[in-house]
C-alpha cells in the first residue's frame, strides 16, 4: 500500500454649520491580505502513486482518506496523469469492475492529459488556461511541476478561491480609490460651505451625488461686488463626473484668485463673460474641437490654432452663475441650461413664481463654439424673495404615481408652497418630498439644489 499525506448623501445645509470642520487627514490604508500570485501557491505536495500501483491500491487509498479528491500518477518524478476520486469510485463500483480491473495498472482510470503548469506560472495566466480547458480543471484540479518534475496538485476549489480573493481585492482597491476621490472632491467644497454660511443668513443646500462621488458641484466666494455663486452639473456622474467638477472648480478658483476678479480693482464681474471663459478653458484642457470645418479629401484636419482635432469624446457641463449684490436686491445671472426660480414675498399662486431660463448652449462641449457667449440678466429682486437653482438630477428624476419626470412646474409649485418658510426648512422639506416622489425608482443622476432668501449679505 502506498502511504499518502492527507490534504461587499444629503450634504448638510451650510447654515447648520456655523464653523465647518476641516477635512480630516487621510489615515494610512490597512495592509491588504497577501494574495496568491503563482500557481505553486495553490499546490499541495500530495504524495503520488507510481503507474505500477493497482486499481485496488487506488480504491484502498480513497477509502481510507475520504478527503482525498485527486491522485497524481508519477514515474521518475514526471507526471503521467490524474485520477479523480468521484469518477474512479463510480466506475470501480460497476458490476465486475473490481474483478476485471482490481489488479490491473491504475493507468486504466487515469486521465493522461491533465493540465500541467509550472509552479511559477502567474495566477492570471493559470486562470486563462483553466478557463480555456473548460470545467475539467475545476473538477480534477491541475498538476504543478518544477523544472519538469512533479511538485504537487492544485484543486479546482483552491483555484476558484484564489480567483474570488483577487476579484475581492480589486473591488477593495477600487472602493478605496473612490472613497479617496470623494474626500478630495469634498475638500474642494469646504471653503464654499464656509462662505455660504458666513454670507447668507437664510439658505439651504442639498448635494447628493448618485454614487460616492458625482458630477454636481458648487462654488461660492465673497467679493467686494457681492456674493459670487455657481451651481453646475457636469457630464455623467460617478468618477468621470467628479473629474469634470475638479476641472470646473479649478477654473473658478483661478477666476477669483487675488490676481483676478476677487480684488475688486478690475472690471465689473460679468457672469455671462465668466461662463464664456469657462467654456474656452474646458475646451482647451480637454482638447475638444468641433468638426464643423471639413478638411479636403485625404487631408488631415488642421485647426487654425494648431491644436489637435476633436477627440471622440465630448464633455462639458450645465451651470448657473450669479452675483448677488451686498444689499441683496440686485442679481446678475447667467446660465447654461439651468433655471433660476424666484418666489416674491406674498406670492399667491405657483404661476406667479418667476422662472428665469438659462441659455440653451452647454459649456465646454466639442460642438460648442470657442467664441460662444452667454447673456447676463440684470434682475431686480424684491427683498425677502425665495430663490432656487436646481440641477437636472431634480428635473429629470422619474417618480410619482405615473412614473414621469419631476419637471420644472412641480418645482415652481413647491417653491410657492414654501415661500414664507426659512430656506433651510424648505430645503429639508424638499429632500423628503423628493424622496417620496422618487419612490422605488432608481436615482437617475446626481441631485443638487440651492434655496436662499435674498437678504442683505452678512459682513
Amino acid at each position: 500500500m502506498f502511504a499518502l499525506d492527507p490534504s461587499s448623501t444629503q450634504h448638510p445645509a451650510a447654515d447648520q454649520l456655523p464653523d465647518p470642520a476641516p477635512v480630516p487627514a487621510l489615515a494610512p490604508a490597512p495592509a491588504a491580505p497577501r494574495l496568491v500570485a503563482r500557481a505553486g501557491q495553490l499546490s499541495q505536495p500530495t504524495a503520488p502513486i507510481p503507474p505500477e500501483a493497482s486499481n485496488e491500491d487506488v480504491h484502498r487509498l480513497f477509502s481510507e482518506q475520504p478527503l482525498l479528491e485527486t491522485l497524481a500518477v508519477v514515474a521518475d518524478d514526471r507526471p503521467l496523469g490524474l485520477i479523480n476520486r468521484q469518477r474512479f469510485m463510480e466506475q470501480y463500483a460497476r458490476p465486475f469492475a473490481r474483478d476485471v480491473f482490481g489488479r490491473r495498472s491504475c493507468l486504466v482510470f487515469t486521465d493522461t492529459a491533465p493540465m500541467v503548469v509550472a509552479a511559477g506560472l502567474p495566477i492570471d495566466q493559470l486562470v486563462q488556461q483553466a478557463l480555456a480547458s473548460g470545467s475539467r480543471v475545476l473538477k480534477d484540479g491541475f498538476i504543478t511541476v518544477e523544472e519538469g518534475r512533479y511538485a504537487g496538485i492544485g484543486t479546482g476549489h483552491a483555484l476558484m478561491a484564489a480567483m474570488s480573493d483577487i476579484e475581492a481585492d480589486k473591488t477593495r482597491q477600487l472602493m478605496a480609490s473612490i472613497d479617496y476621490a470623494s474626500l478630495i472632491q469634498r475638500s474642494h467644497l469646504v471653503e464654499s460651505d464656509r462662505v455660504l454660511a458666513s454670507q447668507l443668513a437664510d439658505h439651504g443646500l442639498l448635494w447628493e451625488p448618485r454614487d460616492v462621488v458625482g458630477g454636481d458641484a458648487y462654488f461660492f466666494r465673497a467679493t467686494p461686488q457681492g456674493l459670487l455663486g455657481c451651481m453646475f452639473d457636469c457630464t455623467g456622474h460617478g468618477v468621470p463626473g467628479a473629474f469634470m467638477t475638479l476641472i470646473a472648480l479649478s477654473f473658478l478658483e483661478q477666476a477669483v484668485a487675488p490676481a483676478g476678479i476677487g480684488t475688486g480693482t478690475g472690471a465689473v464681474i460679468d457672469p455671462g463673460a465668466l461662463l464664456g471663459q469657462m467654456n474656452r478653458y474646458i475646451k482647451r484642457v480637454l482638447q475638444q474641437r468641433s468638426r464643423d470645418v471639413q478638411p479636403a479629401w485625404g487631408a488631415p484636419a488642421a485647426p487654425a490654432d494648431g491644436l489637435p482635432a476633436e477627440k471622440s469624446s465630448s464633455d462639458g457641463l450645465d451651470a448657473a452663475l450669479f452675483l448677488q449684490s451686498p444689499c441683496g436686491t440686485q442679481l446678475r445671472f447667467a446660465s447654461a441650461r439651468l433655471d433660476l426660480l424666484v418666489a416674491p414675498p406674498g406670492v399667491q399662486e405657483a404661476a406667479q413664481v418667476q422662472i428665469h431660463a438659462g441659455d440653451k448652449l452647454g459649456i465646454g462641449y466639442a460642438t460648442t463654439p470657442d467664441d460662444a457667449a452667454w447673456s447676463t440678466q440684470e434682475l431686480e429682486v424684491a427683498p425677502g424673495s425665495l430663490l432656487m437653482v436646481a440641477t437636472d438630477g431634480v428635473i429629470d428624476q422619474l417618480g410619482g404615481p405615473r412614473q414621469i419626470a419631476h419637471g420644472r412646474k412641480r418645482l415652481a409649485r413647491f417653491l410657492h408652497e414654501q415661500h414664507d418658510r426659512p430656506a433651510a426648512q424648505a430645503c429639508a422639506e424638499f429632500r423628503q418630498a423628493f424622496a417620496q416622489w422618487q419612490g422605488t425608482q432608481r436615482r437617475r443622476d446626481d441631485v443638487s439644489l440651492l434655496v436662499w432668501r435674498n437678504q442683505a449679505l452678512q459682513s
